[in-house]
């Protein structure tokens, strides 16, 4: 009888313990499921919204377009990849600009429209770099490279003027600096002077 109701605890004690630690076990196996799906959410989500990560990755592959396909294709990928460095360096210059407290003007806002601009062409080119047609493709190349090579001018143009401007403060602050160092040489040259003279009367 005693052995009996040793076992029937033991069989309760299971049918008991059991369902519990498997429902633990499955929570936390849920909760570490659902974190590494969030986890991995942020990180897709993060690297889609990044452009820095966007624009690594299509130069990237620009790069790889360069060393494959025919050679239109390979033509247009070079203006598209011309194309995004310039729109990178504008982009440098005027971050630089406004970072060292430059005066940029209205440059920001032609900046945007000449980058609306570089995105639409953009959008051309990969469309042309897309066509099946290869006559098609080596028709297009000659209106398409000249629009980039105006678009790349203009940026060009847009980056000497920040340049410039960068270049004008740049001498005014080094006149400033070199006037400030003058004055505070000719007061250490003062101080000696009156230094000395005092230590020679004592």
């Amino acid at each position: 009888m005693p052995e009996m109701t040793v076992e029937a605890s033991a069989a309760d004690f299971v049918s008991e313990v059991v369902p519990q630690i498997l429902l633990i076990g499955g929570t936390v196996m849920l909760a570490f499921t659902l974190a590494a799906a969030v986890a991995c959410w942020l990180v897709v989500r993060r690297i889609r919204r990044s452009r820095k990560i966007q624009r690594n990755m299509r130069k990237g592959q620009l790069m790889v377009r360069l060393a494959t396909g025919d050679q239109s294709k390979r033509q247009l990928a070079r203006l598209r990849l011309q194309l995004q460095r310039s729109t990178e360096a504008t982009e440098r210059s005027l971050t630089a600009a406004s970072g060292q407290g430059r005066p940029v003007g209205e440059l920001p806002a032609v900046a945007l429209n000449l980058s609306k601009a570089e995105q639409a062409l953009d959008a051309q080119l990969h469309l042309a770099e897309r066509e099946p047609d290869p006559q098609l493709r080596r028709a297009l190349l000659p209106g398409l490279q000249k629009q980039v090579e105006q678009l790349c001018g203009l940026g060009s143009e847009l980056r000497q003027s920040v340049l410039q401007t960068g270049h004008s403060i740049s001498t005014a602050r080094m006149q400033q600096v070199g006037s400030h160092l003058a004055m505070e040489l000719d007061a250490l040259q003062t101080w000696n002077r009156s230094y000395n003279s005092h230590h020679r009367q004592l």
